[in-house]
């Protein structure tokens, strides 16, 4: 919905918990969006749009667009067309706040500009900045931890929502900033009242689980189908370990039925999935809104996931819930997530599932899922009085009638379910699979630094060769090039 007209369930989750936020503590909202009108139907609240970044194809156009629009902050004619608005409407706010959405590394370098952008028309006039429910990392080039250093600098609070963006940061900016360890904004959405048309089409079973799986299958080294049956299997073992149904719960794609569906979009891998399932017990579901997806989750006996919010949706409403890890950049936020509830044993490698720990982990939620849940609950109910701090903490500072909550979230009581040896095997495991993506990860910044090189020595081959062709003129063309301009000009 924010972007193209899509519903990226878990960035519109957090959106919707900081208007919410700030609007019950007595806040106005103006919401920088990816498709304001869009946005400013959903959520009621004034919008402007983004500054672009996303649609640059490159870093080098990116830092010419943020050039452009930092000088403009010191000369109002030079503004560009698209900045006019949202500048504005920043130079007016009270505070700007960043509110969450994961991405800030390397790889999408477009979401560590637009953000820096903001800090730099903030800091231009005086007004303060926000910074909420982040990961920063794990690719992080030394251009991009400045620009990090930077924005953490100037912020009034910046919360990490897991211990290694936490750590990762204090790295980066210092002594000089406020960085905290809090957590994920979403904990704090409150589940829908679904209406009786809703659940008489949802036609939800007795028992069920809740899953969803990311679209894609880059990090897996699988091929897109490949990719599907696996998934497939795994959800057959569980229905049959513990008699349960499966919904497929899809995390990104339209809300409107009628919406034209592309590849990329997780109704379409999961109707993949439901096809290579021989269970006849997985069903794929259509896209929801958060509010939704949260209430029908409530009423599951655990999630399993490859997505990253259903693991803080379960501590939002007190489900156990299990993470397939299928990257290194997924591995610090799910098992930071589930870190931050004390279940972190319940991330597991995606290639470790079925040969190792997805019939051990089944049989043991088999067998106390109640301890597990009641875990859940305690631990999801204080995560939301520590994250409603939070926020009353950052209103409280726009206000002037307090201070930002400075103080991390406490660590959780460790919940476990394996023994002592399978704790280790899990354990390399781990870091089997992150040293797997971490040379993915290096391979792909090589090929990035190479392809930087070889444009620059393009440019310098093209200056070459048109001095050399200057300097090969025959005698006389300068002169005949003069003439001829002078005698264009006379016609």
């Amino acid at each position: 919905m924010s972007w193209q007209r899509d519903y990226h369930l878990g960035d519109e989750a957090m959106t919707e918990v900081a208007i919410t936020q700030l609007q019950r503590r007595g806040a106005e909202v103006t919401l920088i969006a990816g498709d304001p009108a869009l946005s400013r139907d959903f959520y009621h609240v004034d919008t402007v749009p983004q500054f672009g970044f996303r649609t640059l194809p490159n870093r080098k156009k990116m830092e010419a667009r943020f050039a452009e629009i930092v000088a403009a902050l010191n000369d109002d004619t030079a503004i560009p067309d698209y900045a006019v608005e949202t500048l504005r409407s920043v130079e007016t706010a009270d505070a700007v706040l960043i509110a969450g959405g994961g991405n800030l590394n390397s790889s999408w370098a477009h979401h560590i500009f637009e953000r820096l952008t903001l800090k730099r028309i903030a800091e231009a006039r005086g007004i303060p900045l926000y910074i909420t429910s982040q990961t920063v990392g794990p690719e992080l080039n030394d251009l991009d931890r400045k620009l990090m250093r930077e924005m953490a600098g100037y912020a009034r609070v910046f919360g990490a929502r897991e211990a290694t963006t936490t750590a990762l940061m204090r790295e980066v900016a210092g002594s000089e900033a406020s960085v905290v360890h809090t957590l994920d904004d979403a904990v704090l959405l409150e589940p829908s009242a679904l209406s009786p048309e809703t659940l008489a089409d949802l036609a939800l079973p007795e028992r069920y689980l809740v899953a969803s799986f990311t679209f894609h299958s880059w990090s897996t080294a699988l091929s897109q189908q490949d990719y599907y049956r696996r998934i497939a299997a795994i959800l057959d073992d569980i229905v049959a370990q513990g008699d349960v149904n499966v919904l497929l719960l899809p995390h990104m794609g339209s809300l409107d039925p009628n919406t034209p569906r592309t590849p990329k979009n997780d109704v379409t891998g999961h109707e993949h999935i439901e096809r290579y399932s021989q269970s006849g017990r997985v069903r794929s579901v259509p896209m929801m809104s958060a509010r939704d997806l949260l209430a029908v989750t409530q009423g599951a006996q655990f999630t399993v996931s490859t997505r990253y919010h259903p693991v803080v949706f379960g501590a939002a409403v007190g489900v156990p819930a299990v993470g397939i890890v299928t990257s290194y950049y997924s591995a610090i936020r799910m098992r930071g997530a589930l870190s931050n509830v004390g279940m972190e044993q319940f991330a597991i490698p995606f290639e470790a599932w079925q040969p190792l720990f997805g019939s051990r982990l089944m049989e043991a939620i088999g067998a106390r899922l109640d301890t597990f849940r009641a875990h859940s609950v305690a631990a999801g109910a204080q995560m939301r009085e520590y994250q409603a701090r939070w926020w009353d903490g950052i209103v409280s500072d726009i206000a002037g009638s307090g201070a930002p909550l400075l103080e991390d979230h406490p660590p959780a009581e460790i919940l476990t379910w394996a023994d002592e040896r399978t704790t280790e095997l899990l354990a390399l495991a781990r870091v089997a699979q992150e040293g797997t993506n971490l040379q993915r990860l290096e391979a792909r910044a090589d090929k990035a630094a190479r392809e930087e090189q070889l444009q620059q020595l393009r440019g310098e081959f093209r200056a070459e060769l048109a001095e050399i062709r200057h300097r090969l003129r025959p005698p006389g063309a300068a002169l005949r090039d003069r003439i001829r301009t002078k005698l264009q000009r006379r016609r």
